[in-house]
């Protein structure tokens, strides 16, 4: 017969669902029986209960979770000491303690705004071919027409001026019609500096610029988020709420003025300057 030590090395596979067929009767027998026992499943299935009510739980890296089932299958060996055992278990602890600090920045972090996160993730399924566009025209005034009736507001894209021997930094693609609390949001695509740009645009009484970190230039106060991994800045102009979403590394000031490019506005936006993201 077992003794009550080798019954006691059973229970954290008991607990997690690992002990099956005669192996898990025997168990189960013992402990129905043995009080002492029996106190110590009731506190391995406490410390259990805990752990799973404590969402989200962080997980390992793959590596370290490797190096930790090592020192665990040897700590088995009956050639180990109990100080080695100990040690494994310490490790064990660690690991999940440091996962979880280095987690805490992001599980504190504050959401991305409604606008934002809609305006990061119409410019991903647009750059992954997901998303057609409507209208496909490199001239505003045809862009602008598209919207006019199908959406709540009136949208006049402006055409960015150049001078003799200029070129134009972007190169405006097209739009469509995107689904935003229950109504519709104009979606323009651009692209600039061979990356696609991508200007999400509203009414203001629809949504309003927040979150983020807050930057103000001229008139205008700009709110920048990373979302997804994209670089988004909002703000609102003239009863319009604006959400421009691009890769970290395009320029801010640049992207702004494909809204606000003419001579009057340009001042109203070169002296922004998003802060880089690294």
């Amino acid at each position: 017969m077992m003794a009550c030590a080798a019954f006691r090395q059973l229970v954290t596979a008991y607990v997690d669902g690992e002990l099956v067929g005669e192996d898990r009767a025997a168990f189960e027998s013992h402990f129905a029986g043995c009080a002492a026992c029996g106190r110590l499943l009731e506190e391995e299935h406490s410390v259990a209960s805990l752990l799973d009510s404590s969402h989200p739980l962080p997980s390992a890296p793959d590596a370290l979770r490797a190096r930790i089932e090592i020192v665990v299958a040897r700590s088995r060996s009956p050639r180990w000491s109990r100080f080695a055992v100990m040690a494994a278990a310490l490790l064990v602890a660690a690991t999940a303690l440091a996962v979880a600090v280095g987690s805490w920045g992001r599980f504190r972090s504050a959401p991305a705004s409604d606008l934002g996160a809609l305006a990061a993730d119409t410019h991903l399924r647009y750059s992954r071919g997901q998303l057609p566009l409507e209208v496909e025209t490199e001239r505003p005034e045809e862009i602008s027409r598209f919207f006019a009736g199908r959406v709540p507001f009136q949208l006049a894209l402006p055409d960015y001026p150049v001078g003799p021997g200029e070129q134009k930094f972007y190169r405006l693609q097209g739009g469509r019609l995107v689904a935003f609390k229950k109504d519709y949001a104009a979606y323009v695509a651009y692209r600039m500096d061979e990356k696609p740009l991508s200007l999400l645009v509203t009414a203001s009484s629809q949504v309003m610029p927040n979150g983020g970190e807050v930057v103000r230039s001229g008139s205008l106060t700009f709110h920048i988020e990373e979302v997804s991994g994209l670089q988004v800045i909002t703000w609102d102009d003239k009863g319009l709420t604006y959400a421009l979403a691009s890769d970290t590394s395009v320029s801010g000031a640049r992207s702004c003025m494909v809204c606000h490019g003419s001579l009057e506005e340009r001042p109203r936006v070169q002296g922004f300057r998003a802060r880089p993201r690294t």
